[in-house]
Order: structure tokens, then C-alpha cells, then sequence
């Protein structure tokens, strides 16, 4: 079912440029996301000139312009997303540690790391249930043209 926003209807339609500069090595460098449909059947023009600025700039790269829609989850829905992924992953890990058996050694190296680890996950898992959140979010707005359009 589609959202309401102040627009109309959320379509989540994502517009992106990209350039290759190797083999398969793209960069985006510039991404919007979340855009109603009508901004997009309005504002086509523009992207098509920025893309068209970019190649004019660059002749010898490829500039590929995608409209499609937005299946990639971002911001505050990928956070919260991950960080259940996250929870399920440590709290697996953190029973599977305290469920080895440790073969110690004289001076109890062994056990030592293995408190030390499930102190570490403990205090990692507490982060992420009070919202603590120090991982990688995709960016929702990338504007890199300044750097790929010549004046």
C-alpha cells in the first residue's frame, strides 16, 4: 500500500546518475529518492540535461541516468531494519560463545578472551537496544556534479 506525503501519493521513485571509470567500477554522482511521480514526469528535462552535461564533460566515460523505483531501504527505516538484523546476529553469537567449552590453558589466556569477547558483545548489544546506532547508512541524497561537469 502507498503512503501518504504532503505531495499525494509516495510512489518512491529514485532518480540516479552514474559514471564508470574502470571496468566495473561505477560511481554515483548524483542520487534522489522518494520522489512522487509527478516531480519526476515534471522535472525529466533536468536530468536528462545533468546527465547530458556530465557526458559532454566526460566523453570518453559512460554516464548511465536510471529512473526506477526505490527497493532499497534507506535513513531511518534501514537503521531500523538492520538493527534487527544486528540484535538476532550478536545474540546468536553471544549464546554460541557462552555455550563453548574452553580448553584452558596454565595462565587462563583462553578464558580471558572468551570474557572479553562476551563482555564486548554484551555491551554491543546494549548499545544497539538503547538505540545506539555506529554502522554504515546509505546516503538518501549524493550530489557529486560539481566534481564531473566542466564550466
Amino acid at each position: 500500500m502507498a503512503r501518504q506525503n504532503k505531495w499525494g501519493t509516495d510512489n518512491q521513485i529514485c532518480v540516479k546518475i552514474a559514471i564508470r571509470k574502470g571496468c566495473n567500477d561505477w560511481e554515483v554522482i548524483y542520487y534522489r529518492n522518494k520522489l512522487p511521480m509527478w516531480i519526476i514526469e515534471q522535472w525529466r528535462w533536468y536530468f536528462d540535461y545533468i546527465a547530458a552535461l556530465v557526458k559532454v564533460s566526460n566523453p570518453r566515460l559512460k554516464v548511465e541516468l536510471t529512473v526506477c523505483a526505490q527497493t532499497l531501504k534507506q535513513g531511518q527505516e534501514y537503521i531500523e531494519e538492520k538493527t534487527k538484523t544486528l540484535l538476532r546476529a550478536k545474540k546468536s553469537k553471544l549464546k554460541r560463545l557462552q555455550n563453548t567449552p574452553v580448553q584452558d590453558d596454565l595462565f587462563h589466556f583462553h578464558r580471558e578472551r572468551l570474557d572479553k569477547a562476551i563482555q564486548e558483545l554484551r555491551e554491543a548489544i546494549r548499545a544497539l537496544e538503547l538505540g545506539v546506532f555506529n554502522y554504515y547508512v546509505p546516503p538518501t541524497y549524493i550530489n557529486k556534479l560539481k566534481n564531473w561537469i566542466r564550466k
